[in-house]
């Protein structure tokens, strides 16, 4: 009998010290839309990494990566599932332009996805995006899922200004974001519905870039390989004023749809704007001069 109990005893004393001990309670989901919390985890995401070339970030309200080089390749951390890890990713470095996170103002993402639901009319899983948007230059945007509009932020995050180029107000910040740092132009469009697009030569032979700028949408840069006889200008030489004063002048109502291309072909009278008013053509000189 008292083998007995000693058994039992032990046994007890066994199980207790095999007992699992209760598992510590999972750390609090964060949210990445309260002020600083974003802007934080990037930091300790870029630390992980150990490198400050950035080349993407992706912010949702539960989710933050980061992506930067590392030893010439792509490397990527995670905050996904209340931890921190380095995730796979198929994101290839194709010369990319990398940036400095502190150029861009993620402090408050719940202000800039407030922002963006205002314009897009949708806030369902909002997607904070900065990567190289076109030829280099890097962008802030969000986006949803289901998409909706896409909707962009200067790097200060203020939304990205619609422009209206049927007003000279877009005409002008349309024109001085396509002609930025250029001193050469092959070709300049202005469309009252589309846009502005300007075409260059490039550095190496046959090869032309077209910047463009559309109402919702910044600079995109396309290259293209074609030859061309056009001669080159100065895009500074062309007056918004007289452009102006040409379509007010020939536009049958004020909502008419026009457009002008600014040329070079040759001509003694240098480069010349051939414009489409309601359906009519005239060219002018850059003084917006009638040619006949």
């Amino acid at each position: 009998m008292r083998l007995r109990k000693i058994a039992t005893a032990a046994l007890a004393v066994l199980l207790v010290g095999c007992s699992v001990a209760p598992s510590e309670p999972p750390p609090p989901e964060l949210d990445f839309t309260q002020p600083q919390a974003a802007q934080q985890m990037v930091t300790q995401l870029i630390e992980k990494i150990g490198s400050q070339q950035v080349i993407m970030v992706e912010i949702r309200t539960d989710q933050v990566t980061v992506s930067a080089i590392k030893d010439e390749r792509p490397v990527t951390w995670a905050y996904r599932d209340r931890k921190l890890a380095e995730v796979p990713s198929d994101l290839a470095y194709v010369d990319q332009a990398t940036f400095n996170i502190a150029d861009f103002n993620i402090a408050d993402v719940g202000a800039v996805f407030r922002a963006a639901a205002g314009v897009s009319g949708s806030e369902e899983n909002q997607i904070l995006q900065i990567v190289d948007y076109s030829g280099g230059q890097v962008m802030m945007s969000v986006a949803t899922n289901p998409e909706s509009r896409t909707v962009f932020f200067t790097p200060a995050g203020a939304l990205l200004e619609d422009l209206d180029f049927a007003t000279i107000g877009g005409l002008t910040r349309g024109l001085a974001d396509v002609s930025h740092n250029l001193y050469l132009a092959l070709t300049v469009n202005i469309d009252s519905k589309r846009g502005i697009w300007i075409d260059y030569p490039a550095g190496a032979k046959g090869s032309i870039v077209r910047r463009q700028r559309a109402a919702a949408v910044p600079v995109t840069t396309m290259i293209r390989t074609e030859d061309t006889k056009l001669k080159s200008f100065d895009p500074k030489r062309i007056s918004l004023t007289a452009i102006w004063t040409v379509v007010h002048s020939n536009r049958k109502t004020p909502v008419s749809q026009w457009s002008v291309v600014i040329e070079d072909s040759g001509q003694p009278s240098g480069p010349r704007m051939s414009f489409t008013i309601d359906g009519q053509t005239l060219t002018t000189n850059l003084l917006g001069v009638t040619i006949t």
